[in-house]
């Protein structure tokens, strides 16, 4: 038994590493630090998980050197910070960078008791200039449960201002809240509220949010939201406009809302060919949204590394 278990888990790691390495080489990127640390710390999960592999369009330019990692069963919150840890130690030592980890610091010292957050997300995301480059620590937040505590820490944390309708929003809908660390000591703090197209799947969630898109936001926002699964807004203090990231369970359905430009059609070309990918999502601002076509944006799709690498009908 236990050496089944064993060759078990050998094979989800080794699952990992070929998710990785096949976005890599699809889309020309170079496996340079960071990305190798970030591997090691994939391999040390435990049990499976989920891959989110992504690329940034930014009109002619893509920069494809970004994943996330969640592990989805046995570690839970604060225990899933030791993985985040180690990625951030081994950056730090290998890289001789210093990564600004007061905002994440004082947020896990308020609320490292708390049993509403179930776990946590990890990432690298590699810019064009090491400097630019950034770890991405998200917490989840029990959909079941208020978030309000934990909302209001990160809404001081940011320190942004936000209207009392979408102060709201986001201390009852929130359901992620996102640390970027940048290479540089830059840091910025985000709030992620989420709403289901059906309502009631994530709980009570996206019972504030959707009367707040209805309201505020575009009608193509409000179109779009509809024909995807979830929709999940980022908020922060560092955004000029807040992102809406579009969850398809379908990959097919992304065709049916967004046109992309040369580059954006070359990275769902990619993902209408692999298997194991359980969703995809497009992230974008309003206004990008007006265009006949996307120019900047991104695209994320996730891959679990237990299940049947079979061809999938999307």
């Amino acid at each position: 038994m236990a050496l089944n278990s064993s060759l078990q888990q050998i094979n989800l790691r080794e699952r990992r590493l070929q998710f990785i390495r096949t976005h890599l080489e699809a889309f020309d990127v170079e496996p340079t630090f960071p990305i190798p640390i970030f591997e090691e710390a994939v391999l040390e999960i435990e049990g499976t998980c989920g891959i989110e592999s992504s690329c940034k369009v930014e009109g002619g330019r893509m920069l494809a050197g970004r994943f996330e990692v969640c592990n989805n069963q046995g570690t839970t919150w604060p225990e899933s910070l030791t993985h985040a840890f180690t990625l951030l130690d081994k950056i730090e030592s290998r890289l001789g960078v210093r990564i600004n980890l007061d905002s994440f610091e004082q947020f896990a010292a308020a609320h490292i008791g708390s049993r509403k957050i179930i776990n946590n997300t990890i990432g690298i995301h590699v810019g064009l200039k090491l400097e630019e480059s950034s770890v991405m620590l998200y917490i989840h937040i029990d959909h079941h449960e208020d978030p309000e505590e934990l909302a209001r820490t990160a809404i001081a944390l940011d320190g942004g201002h936000y209207s009392d309708e979408l102060t709201q929003v986001l201390i009852r809908d929130t359901m992620l809240i996102g640390f970027e660390l940048f290479f540089d000591g830059r840091s910025h703090v985000e709030l992620c509220p989420a709403a289901p197209a059906q309502p009631g799947e994530l709980g009570t969630r996206g019972k504030y949010l959707t009367p707040y898109l209805h309201n505020y936001c575009s009608q193509k926002v409000n179109s779009i939201f509809r024909q995807s699964s979830v929709l999940i807004p980022g908020f922060s203090k560092a955004y000029t406009n807040p992102f809406f990231l579009f969850y398809f369970t379908h990959i097919k359905d992304i065709s049916k809302c967004f046109l992309f430009n040369s580059l954006g059609e070359r990275i769902y070309d990619f993902c209408q060919n692999q298997s194991c990918i359980t969703d995809a999502a497009v992230v974008v601002t309003e206004s990008e949204l007006e265009k006949s076509r996307l120019e900047n944006f991104c695209f994320y799709y996730n891959q679990r590394d237990d299940c049947q690498p079979n061809p999938v009908d999307f």
